[in-house]
C-alpha cells in the first residue's frame, strides 16, 4: 500500500512536558482512556498504524530535539518490523524492543519517506 505524503511542523517549538501540541484522539480497542494524547505531528502517523490494527502504548514527536518515536503493545513488535520501522533503543530499558523510531521526521517533516 502506498504511504500518502504529509507535512506537519507544529511541535518544534515546543517544550516537553508542556502538552501544547497534543491532540485527543478516540483510541480503536477498549482502553481505560477515553481519549488519548497525540502529538499533532504524529497524529496521520498513528492513525495510520491504527487503520492496520496495531495498538500503541505511547508516542513522542521529539519536538525536533530527539528522535520521534512510537512504542506499541508486545504483540505487535514484528508487524512493526515488518512495516520496516527501527526500534529504538532506551538505555534505561536495553533490551525492549516495543519502541520504534517514527518515520515522522524529527519537527515534523515527510513521513514514509
Amino acid at each position: 500500500m502506498a504511504m500518502e505524503v504529509w507535512r506537519y511542523e507544529y511541535c518544534k517549538d515546543i517544550g516537553f512536558g508542556t502538552y501544547k501540541c497534543y491532540v485527543y484522539l478516540k483510541p480503536f480497542w477498549k482502553s481505560v482512556h477515553k481519549l488519548i494524547g497525540i502529538d499533532k505531528c504524529l497524529v496521520p502517523e498513528i492513525k495510520y498504524l491504527w487503520s492496520l490494527g496495531i495498538i500503541t502504548t505511547a508516542s513522542c514527536c521529539g519536538h525536533g530535539k530527539i528522535e520521534p518515536t512510537i512504542c506499541v503493545e508486545e504483540e505487535y513488535i514484528d508487524k512493526m518490523k515488518e512495516l520496516g520501522y527501527k526500534v529504538y533503543r532506551n538505555p534505561c530499558r536495553p533490551n525492549d524492543e516495543d519502541c520504534f523510531i517514527a518515520k515522522t521526521k524529527k519537527g515534523g517533516g515527510l513521513y514514509g519517506s
